[in-house]
C-alpha cells in the first residue's frame, strides 16, 4: 500500500511552518496589512495558553486565512503540493500558533463538502 503514504514536498532544509507563515505574509501583503518580524514570531511559536497570541493579530490571521481558504481550489488534485491547505499537513507534529488559528477557521467555515454541482439536473430528473 505504498501509493496510501504521501511523499513531503519539503525538502531537509525546508520547514513547512515557515513557508506556512510566508504564504501568510504574502496575502497579508496583498491585503494592504503585511505582517511585522515579531507577529511572524508569534505565529510561528508553539501554542500556549500561557502566553496567547494577542486578539488583533489573532483575529487579523483568521481574516487572513479566510481569504486564503476561499482561493485555493477545493480539490486536492488542481492544488500546489505547497499550498496553504496542505503544508499545514506537514507542519506536525508541532502545533504553531499559525496551525491552531488555521484549524479554527476550518472549524468556524465548516468546509466539509464541496460545493454542490450539478444539483437543479439532479432535481428535475426526480420529476
Amino acid at each position: 500500500m505504498s501509493w496510501f503514504f504521501r511523499k513531503s514536498p519539503f525538502g531537509l532544509g525546508e520547514d513547512p511552518v515557515e513557508h506556512v507563515i510566508e504564504l501568510l505574509s504574502k496575502q497579508a501583503e496583498r491585503a494592504g496589512t503585511p505582517l511585522t518580524t515579531s507577529e511572524k514570531e508569534i505565529l510561528a511559536r508553539e501554542a500556549s495558553s500561557l502566553d496567547p497570541v494577542p486578539e488583533d493579530l489573532r483575529q487579523r490571521t483568521k481574516d487572513l486565512v479566510a481569504q486564503i481558504y476561499d482561493s485555493e481550489p477545493w480539490d486536492e488534485f488542481e492544488r500546489d503540493p505547497k499550498s496553504f491547505t496542505d503544508s499545514l499537513e506537514w507542519t506536525e507534529p508541532s502545533s504553531p500558533n499559525i496551525v491552531v488559528i488555521a484549524e479554527e477557521v476550518r472549524c468556524e467555515n465548516a468546509r466539509l463538502t464541496p460545493p454542490l454541482h450539478g444539483w437543479k439536473r439532479v432535481k428535475t430528473g426526480f420529476n
